[in-house]
């Protein structure tokens, strides 16, 4: 019985919660002139892990007075955006330049395959397996380490 109690007690929290932010939305969305700071389509906006809030949800709230701020930059999508690394050797090696990069790892290229480093997301293969269309563009090896002794 008083499991039963706690439940309708939660259902009501929760009844008057959503009913607050019904009413708190309405009130932003009419009450400020610049709608940048106040815009109830701002928060439906989806976050790069999917998160999109229902309607009734008690955590919109937290972007009643600010702008919900949602990076389109996804990491998986900056990773696929980077060439392939096409190489002459069997293996080679990766360390992320700089002092801020990763601890060098060396990559085998035997398979006729891409190779991904684990760390950095950096695609190498081995020239003799590389077809531009299948593969996307391409920089060299050296050009790779320009780039990696330039962001020492």
């Amino acid at each position: 019985m008083a499991s039963l109690g706690r439940a309708v007690t939660t259902l009501g929290v929760r009844s008057s919660i959503s009913n607050s932010l019904r009413t708190s939305l309405a009130y932003c969305t009419k009450s400020f002139a610049d709608p940048k700071t106040c815009d109830a389509n701002a928060v439906n906006l989806v976050t790069h892990t999917g998160q999109k809030y229902s309607e009734d949800d008690y955590r919109r709230v937290r972007f009643i007075d600010k702008e919900k701020l949602v990076n389109r930059n996804f990491a998986i999508d900056l990773i696929a955006e980077d060439p392939v690394v096409v190489v002459n050797a069997r293996n080679i090696w990766s360390d992320g330049g700089g002092a801020l990069g990763h601890p060098k790892v060396y990559i085998n290229l035997d398979k006729p395959e891409i190779a991904v480093c684990g760390y950095s997301g950096h695609k190498f293969i081995q020239k003799k397996f590389y077809n531009e269309a299948e593969h996307g563009p391409c920089i060299s090896y050296e050009e790779y380490l320009g780039k990696a002794k330039a962001a020492k």
